[in-house]
C-alpha cells in the first residue's frame, strides 16, 4: 500500500479527551470523550489514566498488584461511572468478541479469553485494559447497543475491527448509527515495528526495515472499508508512550489503564 492509503479519510477527526475528576477521595478520574459526553447523557465512556503520580498498578488484575488493592479499584470505578456490574477479561491478543445478557450479579464479572465485549443492558460497565494498545469503542446512539474492543496490532490483523462491528449489526445496529472512537494509546510517532507489522496490518507491501506505524488510523481505515461513515470516526490525541497521564508498556509500565463503556440505568 501507498502511504496515502494508510491514511484515513480527512473526514476522520482526531479529539483530545477531556479529565473528569469526580469529587471525593474514592471516585476515579476518566478521560472522557467531550463530543459524546454532550450528546449521549445516557451512555458512559471514558478511559482511566494514572490514579495520581504514584500510581504504578492501574487496573491490573494479573499483575503484582496485591488482590485488596486491585478489588478496592474497581470497586471505586464502578461507584464513579454508577453502574453496579463491571465486566473484564484476561485479553489474549484475539479477536471473540463476548456479549452479555442482563440478569448478571452486582460486582467485578471476570471471564476469559475474549478481547471485545457487546451489550445492550443497562448498567453494565464493559472494559478493556490497555497499555499501548487501542481502547476501541463503538455505540449505536439510537438502538443504544455498546461494543468495547482490545486492539493490538495482532488484533488489528486478525478482524477485531470487522469482528466487532459484525457483532453490532448482529444485535440490530444499523451501519448508519454506529459511531467509533479509538482512545488513548502509543501515537504513530512512537510506535516503531517491524515490515511483518505493516504487512499483517495493511495485507500488502509495507517497508523493509523497523518504521512506525500509526495503528488508530489503520483501524479508522478497516472502520471506513467496512462501511462506517468517515465522519462518525475519531481518533484519540493522547499518546501513551510521550506523554505523562497513561501506563505505557513500551516505557516499562507494569500498570494498565481501562477503557469503559456502558449504558446508564
Amino acid at each position: 500500500m501507498t502511504d496515502a492509503a494508510q491514511r484515513p479519510s480527512a473526514a476522520v477527526r482526531t479529539v483530545t479527551e477531556v479529565l473528569k475528576t469526580p469529587e471525593g477521595p474514592e471516585g476515579i478520574p476518566l478521560w472522557l470523550h467531550p463530543e459524546w459526553a454532550e450528546l449521549f447523557p445516557w451512555l458512559v465512556q471514558g478511559t482511566t489514566g494514572r490514579d495520581g503520580p504514584g500510581d504504578t498498578t492501574g487496573f491490573g488484575l494479573w499483575g503484582s498488584t496485591p488482590v485488596g488493592v486491585s478489588l478496592s479499584r474497581w470497586r471505586r470505578l464502578r461507584e464513579t461511572t454508577g453502574l453496579p456490574t463491571a465486566i473484564h477479561s484476561r485479553q489474549v491478543h484475539g479477536v471473540r468478541v463476548e456479549e452479555w445478557p442482563k440478569g448478571l450479579p452486582s460486582g467485578l464479572v471476570v471471564s476469559e479469553g475474549a478481547d471485545g465485549h457487546i451489550t445492550r443492558q443497562p448498567g453494565m460497565l464493559l472494559t478493556v485494559s490497555a497499555a499501548d494498545c487501542v481502547p476501541v469503542f463503538l455505540v449505536a446512539e439510537n438502538s443504544r447497543i455498546v461494543a468495547v474492543a482490545h486492539a493490538g496490532w495482532r488484533g488489528v490483523a486478525g478482524g477485531m475491527v470487522e469482528n466487532a462491528l459484525a457483532a453490532m449489526l448482529a444485535h440490530d445496529a444499523r451501519l448508519e448509527e454506529v459511531r467509533v472512537h479509538c482512545g488513548p494509546s502509543i501515537c504513530g510517532r512512537c510506535y516503531e515495528v517491524g515490515p511483518e507489522v505493516h504487512q499483517a496490518i495493511h495485507l500488502s507491501g509495507g517497508p523493509f526495515v523497523k518504521a512506525p506505524i500509526d495503528l488508530r488510523a489503520a483501524i479508522a481505515i478497516r472502520f471506513v472499508d467496512a462501511g462506517v461513515r468517515p465522519e462518525r470516526i475519531t481518533l484519540s490525541s493522547h499518546c501513551t508512550y510521550c506523554g505523562g497521564d497513561f501506563f505505557s508498556h513500551r516505557r516499562g509500565s507494569e500498570g494498565r489503564q481501562v477503557g469503559v463503556l456502558g449504558v446508564r440505568e
